[in-house]
């Protein structure tokens, strides 16, 4: 008998893949600190009709911001800056505009600024190239004003790690966690380079699936690769990992308070939501060709990983809906 009926968690999935046409997605659920099921579903290629696996390699896109601001809460844990900084300390040649604004603010969407790399989408570039186009636009409000989403603010986040270590945020990434953790399939997008397993990026154009040019952008605002079985070993370390302390780990999920004294749900990296007791921290990502959400719970010990190749693809719901049956699948592990 097929899995897909043997398995809630495989009906529900293939049934939500099938009804918003992803051609490929791959998934994780963790609990109590281990790994409870991978999957994949669908096609990872469509040309060559390879299967998504829990091996299948994915862009990460903006759920890779939660991994950068943990390798900023590191560096702060090993007393190399700290979230009140100003940028200016530990970036050169900053305007006199962003003179108030702190890690803190870029990590939390608060700082003002662009909301995306101010260069055209198409065009190849580096951060430095992003940081000089943006140092003499204004400044959209008073940093700790208000919350609204910037992707800018993560290409600043990569660069102060550079500043600081001497490395490039990958490479510090890869040597301080994923070497440890045992995160192999995760690196820094680079099309130039062989990646096995690699999904293939699609969109709909009039009704018909076509494949996506995939951005040659590598930023820190969402430039890993990664697989869900990687990410589930992000989540385990999360939970209780000994690379960072427990007051560390638990700053990741601190609202952000505004210059009014208001909480905004956004902590560092994630979206914040439920009541005390049923505390949730999630985040999505999107590039062209490929959608991804992460779903945890902060007062159990549940999390979802949902990957897909299909731009727009609305997987936060797919993560949603496993985590509404994880009790009937629990049952059966």
């Amino acid at each position: 008998m097929s899995r897909f009926f043997d398995d809630p968690i495989d009906s529900y999935v293939e049934q939500e893949r099938s009804l918003l046409r992803i051609p490929g997605l791959s998934i994780a659920l963790v609990g109590k600190g281990k790994v409870l099921k991978t999957a994949g579903y669908g096609l990872a290629n469509l040309e060559t009709k390879t299967p998504a696996t829990p091996e299948t390699v994915y862009q990460l896109a903006s759920v890779t911001k939660q991994v950068i601001a943990t390798c900023i809460l590191l560096l702060e844990q090993e007393t190399k800056l700290s979230l009140t900084d100003p940028i200016s300390k530990h970036l050169p040649n900053t305007p006199a505009s962003w003179e108030k604004i702190t890690l803190r603010h870029l990590l939390t969407h608060t700082s003002g600024l662009v909301t995306d790399e101010p260069l055209e989408l198409s065009r190849t570039y580096t951060e430095s190239d992003a940081i000089a186009a943006a140092r003499p636009l204004p400044l959209r409000f008073a940093p700790g004003e208000k919350w609204s989403y910037c992707n800018f603010g993560y290409v600043l986040l990569g660069e102060v790690i550079r500043q600081i270590t001497r490395q490039r945020w990958d490479e510090f990434l890869t040597a301080r966690f994923l070497l440890p953790l045992g995160m192999s399939a995760t690196r820094r997008h680079n099309l130039r380079t062989v990646v096995t397993n690699r999904a293939d990026g699609y969109a709909f154009e009039s009704d018909t699936l076509v494949n996506v040019a995939s951005w040659s952008r590598d930023f820190a605002s969402g430039g890993l690769l990664t697989t869900v079985q990687d990410l589930a070993k992000w989540d385990v370390m999360l939970r209780s990992d000994p690379l960072l302390k427990p007051e560390t780990r638990a700053r990741l999920f601190e609202p952000v308070i505004l210059n009014s004294g208001k909480p905004h749900p956004y902590g560092l990296g994630w979206n914040l939501s439920g009541e005390p007791g049923k505390r949730i921290a999630e985040h999505g990502g999107s590039r062209p060709g490929f959608a991804t959400h992460f779903w945890r719970e902060l007062d159990g010990d549940r999390a979802v990983i949902v990957l897909a190749n299909l731009a727009g693809a609305d997987v936060s719901r797919i993560a949603h809906g496993i985590a509404a049956r994880t009790a009937a699948f629990s049952e059966r592990v």
